[in-house]
């Protein structure tokens, strides 16, 4: 079975480990840090190896029948992921190597909670669940580990560095991500409606509607693009950062939130959050050029 590079940046989990890379290269952009690249390469490293984790432990007992092209084309290229998987092992373990005890330490919290989001940890009415089956949780708990992933790393392992970082810098920029993956994972709720209903997982979308949920989509954009005009930042980074809050606003009124059936067309929320980097990358390139 063959497919095209999107969808197989997509099936690979490589489209989702270089989100989790962007926004820590993001972090660093938004404190004004050098880039610290092991750290970089443990988040990409870590982010797939989790989500391929979480594919393995969900595969049906006959892949070849599953309605998902993705299921299916996943499990018949084992031999594929296997090799994924043992680079990723690799380069987490040398990036480990090069970090400083407080940010292992950490790591492994993380870790930890990411695993109880793929692994049945505890009985829900006599049955092993995992965290994301906690009533409406799910995508909070996605934004939780994502914010607490790409910003605290970058936070503890510059503070064992010697590199100072204000508090309320540090949390101001964990509420603002914390929003903006609730914004970008809200939509893979609403694609999921009917499979999370069929696996009874109780989810934003199926509590409050689709409609009411899109209409929560635009005003979670909103409050981004208010809590961007404060964050203490440089100038180009939020320009940056608001150029790509409006990229999100037209996908959504062009694409996203367009679509009945898009199960392909959401991962370009993924694409978003490398954009949102590069966005600000090149404002700040544009800013340097501009005052010389």
């Amino acid at each position: 079975m063959h497919v095209g590079p999107w969808k197989f940046l997509v099936f690979t989990n490589l489209l989702i480990a270089f989100a989790a890379t962007a926004q820590t290269l993001l972090s660093y952009k938004i404190f004004d840090l050098p880039y610290n690249y092991s750290i970089v390469l443990l988040e990409f490293a870590s982010t797939l190896l989790l989500y391929n984790l979480s594919i393995w432990i969900s595969k049906p007992k006959d892949y070849s029948k599953s309605p998902y092209e993705r299921t299916r084309w996943i499990f018949s290229h084992q031999s594929l992921f296997y090799l994924f998987n043992v680079l990723a092992f690799v380069l987490l373990g040398y990036a480990l190597l090069q970090v400083h005890l407080y940010t292992f330490i950490y790591l492994g919290f993380i870790g930890l909670l990411s695993l109880g989001y793929a692994i049945p940890v505890f009985r829900i009415q006599g049955k092993w669940q995992s965290l994301r089956h906690i009533p409406y949780m799910k995508v909070f708990f996605i934004a939780f580990i994502w914010s607490l992933s790409t910003v605290g790393l970058v936070y503890i392992e510059s503070f064992s560095g010697l590199q100072a970082i204000g508090w309320d810098r540090v949390l101001y920029l964990l509420m603002s991500k914390f929003l903006f993956i609730v914004l970008v994972t809200l939509p893979f709720d609403i694609r999921d409606m009917k499979q999370d209903s069929f696996y009874h997982l109780k989810t934003v979308p199926l509590r409050l509607g689709r409609h009411r949920t899109e209409r929560l989509c635009y005003s979670l954009i909103v409050a981004h693009l208010l809590l961007v005009l404060f964050m203490p930042t440089t100038l180009p980074v939020q320009m940056g950062l608001l150029a790509c809050d409006m990229v999100v606003w037209i996908l959504f009124k062009t694409i996203i939130l367009q679509k009945q059936d898009s199960f392909m067309q959401v991962y370009l929320l993924d694409l978003v959050l490398i954009l949102q980097y590069i966005f600000c990358l090149l404002a700040v390139q544009i800013a340097n050029y501009l005052i010389r």
